[in-house]
């Protein structure tokens, strides 16, 4: 893992890289395909790490972050290319109280020092995960899903905590404990959570099976590798009874809550996003750079991502108030209104775009259109 390192200032705009050969530093210029974001991007054909300024300000946050991405850059040649998952279950009232639960348990397996101690922690963890799959209408799927983000970004985090550790020559445990303690608090798990289940079920598996990672293929479930290993099953009996222990009854209580208030969010986002004003642009081979943290599903209509940076074939998009992305990512919409502008630049509530030469953005009765003049081609 030792892909060049690319800096990105956003605030001007500018990236640049260390030059080995000349031992100079020289400006690199991104595609237009190559939204600004902590990420793996190919320069001229090899992988580069992209880090945004201003980097982490400790040793570890910083090294962690580098050696996530320097993952990015590698997990192709190991077999283990990038897949998302749909995760949306994990924003609903069971899957969030599910997921705090089972990180709950994690924290305390983790944190006991001996093995017969954490053993039972374990087992709930792996109850909380199979009663997110008992009682979901798409049943397995959802844990199939849970595993392909945990295969992306859950192994770059463990990879990243893992070699940063062994570079301070630092335990990763209380650090990790800390951050799934955060994680309970997070307003969504939709991506984010892999983020930390992956590197706590990698830790757990380093501890009773330290190979563990020359056996990871392409459809490796780290929650079932470890189940696997200590003879446990991945089901939800018992977890009503077991889930009392990490404050089952009062997560619940809170899930319940947050869901009546979501109601009320999501019924904001469908008057804003599927209104007769709303813009939507069509996407035929997008890039974006999002947070992670802050994705808000609406049902089977897609997600809501705040904020969200998007560059196709007509230009780019800057929404800090965030878009509506289809599941496919073949459509993005933003809040119509008071939309603004003229020829390339146009704005609306809490979004910009910018549109390449030969793109028009133009409003008729039956709403915005997107043409392109060169091509003739009509996009609404």
């Amino acid at each position: 893992m030792d892909a060049p390192v690319v800096l990105h200032d956003p605030a001007t705009g500018t990236s640049w890289r260390w030059n080995v050969v000349d031992e100079a530093v020289e400006p690199v210029g991104l595609r237009k395909d190559q939204p600004p974001a902590n990420t793996c991007i190919d320069i001229d054909g090899d992988p580069n790490v992209l880090l945004m300024l201003p980097l982490p300000t400790d040793n570890d946050g910083l090294a962690t972050l580098l050696w996530h991405e320097q993952w990015h850059c590698v997990q192709a040649v190991l077999g283990l290319s990038a897949s998302e998952g749909d995760t949306a279950h994990l924003d609903g009232e069971l899957g969030r109280m599910a997921l705090r639960l089972e990180m709950r348990a994690l924290a305390q397996a983790l944190s006991a020092p001996d093995d017969r101690d954490a053993r039972p922690h374990v087992a709930a963890a792996l109850r909380f995960r199979a009663l997110r799959s008992a009682g979901s209408a798409s049943g397995t799927r959802v844990l199939t899903e849970e595993a392909r983000v945990e295969r992306n970004e859950g192994l770059a985090e463990y990879t990243g905590r893992r070699v940063a550790a062994a570079a301070n020559t630092a335990d990763m445990v209380p650090a990790l404990v800390k951050s799934l303690a955060a994680a309970d608090a997070s307003p969504s798990f939709v991506r984010s959570a892999a983020y930390v289940t992956g590197p706590a079920y990698g830790m757990l598996l380093d501890r009773w099976s330290p190979q563990w990672r020359s056996g990871l293929s392409p459809t490796s479930y780290l929650s079932a590798l470890l189940a696997q290993q200590l003879g446990m099953p991945l089901s939800a009996t018992g977890a009503e009874r077991v889930g009392r222990r990490y404050g089952m009854d009062e997560v619940r209580a809170q899930e319940h809550e947050r869901a009546r208030i979501r109601a009320h969010r999501s019924a904001e986002y469908r008057r804003r996003y599927l209104g007769g004003d709303a813009v939507r642009l069509p996407l035929s081979r997008p890039s974006a750079s999002f947070d992670p943290r802050a994705l808000f599903p609406l049902d089977e209509v897609g997600t809501v991502y705040t904020p969200l940076t998007v560059r196709d074939e007509w230009g780019e998009l800057t929404a800090e108030s965030g878009a509506l992305m289809s599941k496919d990512w073949t459509l993005v919409t933003l809040s119509g209104g008071e939309v603004t502008g003229s020829a390339s630049n146009w704005t609306g509530p809490g979004w910009t775009l910018v549109l390449n030469a030969g793109w028009r953005l133009e409003k008729d009765s039956d709403g915005w259109r997107l043409t392109n003049a060169r091509g003739g081609d009509d996009h609404s």
